[in-house]
């Protein structure tokens, strides 16, 4: 099976404040989308948003308000 490359649009993040936990967040997102029935390209998506906006608060855990809607 050939793997197939997808191209994504996402945000750029001016205000980088702390990238620990990046990774997690993208992982998050995109599963939660692919678990909700979403295509491939709409996960890479939600999971660059939930790591976008993780990174602009310090250490893993964000407050509940900066949370990400994930309703694309």
């Amino acid at each position: 099976m050939k793997a197939k490359v997808l191209d994504t649009l996402h945000e750029s993040v001016d205000n980088i404040v702390d990238t620990t936990a990046a990774g997690d967040s993208f992982s998050a997102g995109f599963l939660a989308k692919r678990l909700s029935g979403g295509n491939a390209s709409d996960a890479a998506l939600a999971g660059h948003i939930v790591a976008g906006t993780v990174i602009q608060h310090p250490g893993a855990i964000i407050p509940l308000e900066a949370t990400p809607d994930l309703s694309l």
